[in-house]
């Protein structure tokens, strides 16, 4: 009888549970940006069911210009990744992207890990409103290896540029 009193108030709660959140909260929550995101740098999820994860962004100012863009990221699987490729593109204000740079491959990323690679801007020269995005090119393991569509990155990084437009 308790065991039925449980299940009871257990199905009795999910329709309380579904009505707290809103459809907004639920858009909002489609969109999780790693630490140091801004108008000026931010990053995709290219690959959002493989084992690499971009966990912050961030622009090294120096006295002198141009700056360096840093990117940290974080091997969220449970196995090691042999080799990975992540790459840098180049944003206009309205969301184009002008070009692409890839950064030097890492290897053998432990599970757990967080690596921090730093990169200057070399494939095109940056305007006032340009940023850089970045995002997981190609990843190779244990599993097949796996490589981001341009179409589809472009059409992410498009998006993502809408949310966090240039003031």
């Amino acid at each position: 009888m308790a065991r039925m009193a449980l299940v009871l108030a257990v199905l009795v709660s999910i329709p309380t549970l579904a009505a707290a959140q809103t459809p907004s909260d639920a858009r909002g929550n489609q969109f999780v940006d790693p630490k140091g995101t801004s108008w000026q740098v931010f990053a995709v999820d290219s690959h959002p069911a493989g084992p690499l994860g971009i966990t912050q962004v961030e622009e090294v100012r120096q006295h002198n210009p141009p700056s360096l863009w840093g990117v940290y990221v974080q091997n969220r699987a449970s196995a090691p990744v042999a080799s990975f490729v992540v790459a840098a593109a180049i944003v206009t204000g309205d969301g184009a992207v002008k070009a692409m740079q890839p950064l030097p491959a890492i290897k053998n990323l432990k599970p757990g890990q967080v690596v921090r690679r730093q990169m200057r801007v070399t494939a095109t020269v940056l305007g006032e409103t340009d940023r850089v995005a970045f995002f997981v090119r190609e990843v190779t393991g244990d599993a097949e290896p796996w490589r981001a569509d341009d179409a589809d990155v472009r059409t992410l990084i498009k998006l993502a540029a809408a949310r966090l437009p240039v003031p």
